[in-house]
C-alpha cells in the first residue's frame, strides 16, 4: 500500500489553490442536474494551425447515430496512424469537449487523424449499450480510407482511459485487428476499493465520488458488465502493448497500478508512468503546468514508438 503523498508539485499545486472549484463541497455525482450540466459542450472548435476539425457520425450496431470530432493533419497522406479517444467524466458525463487539447496535441505532433466519441452513457443506457458505441467507433476509424487500421490506437482518460483498455480487451476477443497501443491516462480498472481510494488527501475526486459512478454505471446489477472495469477480466494475455499514466495523489492510483502489474504478469509490454504529486485530471487542471507537458511529451513518444511502421 502507498502513502498519500504530502508534497505537490508547485505549479499545479497553486492552481489549485486558486481554484473556486476545488474548494467547494464534493459533488455528488448521481445527481441528474450536475449530469446533465457536466455533459454539456459549446460549439465544434475552430481548426487550428495544421488541424482540421470536423463533426460527423458513424453508424452504431444498433442503428443508433453516433456523434464524433474527427481531427485531421491539414495536409493529405494515406494510410495514417489514427486514435480513437473516449473522454473521461465516470461513464456517465464529460462530452467531446473534454478532451480536445488532447486531440490538437495528438494530431499535431503526432501526424495523426483523431477520432473523439460521444458514447451513449451511464445510467441511460446499459454499460453494453456504452461498449457498443466505443467498438462501433473503432471499427469505423481502422476501415477510413486515410488510416492504416494496423496502426490505430486506443486511448482516453479517467472512465475514458477505461474504456480504451476494454476496446483492447475486446479487439483480442472478437479476433480483430488489434490497437497499435493501448493508452490511458488515470484510469479506472475496478469497481473494486483499492486503498488509495480511502485517502482523505486527494483533492478533485474522493472515494466517495469514485463509488458513485461506479453506481451509475453498474445500475443496480448483480452480476459486472463484461469488459467495463478491466481489472475485472481474468485472462491479460495476449493484449495490445499498454502506456499507463498514472497521478500519484489521485484516488485511483492504485487500481491503475494493479492493472498494470497484471497485464506485466501476462507478459504484455507495458509502459507505466507514475508522477508524483499530482491530482487526478491534472492535465485539465492546469493545463500549462510542466506535469503536463511532461505527460504529453511522454504520450507523444509513445505513440510514435508504437505506430512507427516497421
Amino acid at each position: 500500500m502507498m502513502r498519500a503523498s504530502e508534497t505537490w508539485q508547485p505549479d499545479v499545486r497553486a492552481v489549485m489553490d486558486a481554484s473556486p472549484f476545488l474548494g467547494r463541497a464534493a459533488v455528488d455525482m448521481t445527481d441528474p442536474e450536475f449530469i446533465a450540466a457536466a455533459r454539456a459542450r459549446g460549439p465544434l472548435p475552430e481548426s487550428v494551425e495544421g488541424v482540421e476539425i470536423t463533426e460527423t457520425t458513424l453508424p452504431g450496431e444498433d442503428g443508433h447515430a453516433v456523434p464524433v470530432r474527427v481531427y485531421r493533419p491539414t495536409t493529405p497522406a494515406p494510410g495514417r496512424p489514427a486514435y480513437v479517444l473516449f473522454h473521461g467524466g465516470g461513464w456517465s458525463f464529460g462530452s467531446l469537449d473534454t478532451e480536445h487539447p488532447r486531440c490538437v496535441e495528438l494530431t499535431r505532433r503526432c501526424g495523426a487523424v483523431g477520432v473523439s466519441v460521444d458514447f451513449r452513457m451511464a445510467p441511460d443506457v446499459p454499460a453494453e449499450t456504452m461498449l457498443a458505441d466505443c467498438w462501433a467507433a473503432v471499427r469505423w476509424t481502422a476501415e477510413r480510407d486515410d488510416v492504416d487500421a494496423a496502426r490505430v490506437v486506443v486511448t482516453g482518460s479517467s472512465a475514458g482511459g477505461a474504456l480504451a483498455l476494454s476496446m483492447a480487451q475486446i479487439a483480442r476477443d472478437r479476433g480483430a485487428v488489434p490497437p497499435a497501443l493501448q493508452l490511458a491516462f488515470y484510469p479506472n480498472t475496478d469497481d473494486r476499493v483499492h486503498p488509495s481510494r480511502l485517502s482523505p488527501a486527494f483533492p478533485v475526486i474522493d472515494g466517495q465520488q469514485v463509488a458513485q459512478v461506479v453506481a451509475n454505471v453498474r445500475q443496480g446489477r448483480a452480476d459486472t458488465p463484461a469488459y467495463v472495469f478491466p481489472n475485472r477480466t481474468t485472462d491479460l494475455s495476449g493484449l495490445a502493448p499498454a502506456f499507463l499514466l498514472v497521478a500519484g495523489n489521485d484516488p485511483l492510483r492504485d487500481e491503475a497500478l494493479a492493472y498494470a502489474r497484471r497485464l506485466v504478469a501476462a507478459d504484455v509490454p507495458v509502459e507505466l508512468h507514475l508522477l508524483p504529486g499530482i491530482p487526478h485530471a491534472f492535465d485539465g487542471i492546469a493545463p500549462e503546468s510542466q506535469s503536463t507537458r511532461t505527460a504529453y511529451d511522454l504520450m507523444c513518444a509513445a505513440f510514435d514508438r508504437a505506430v512507427r511502421p516497421r
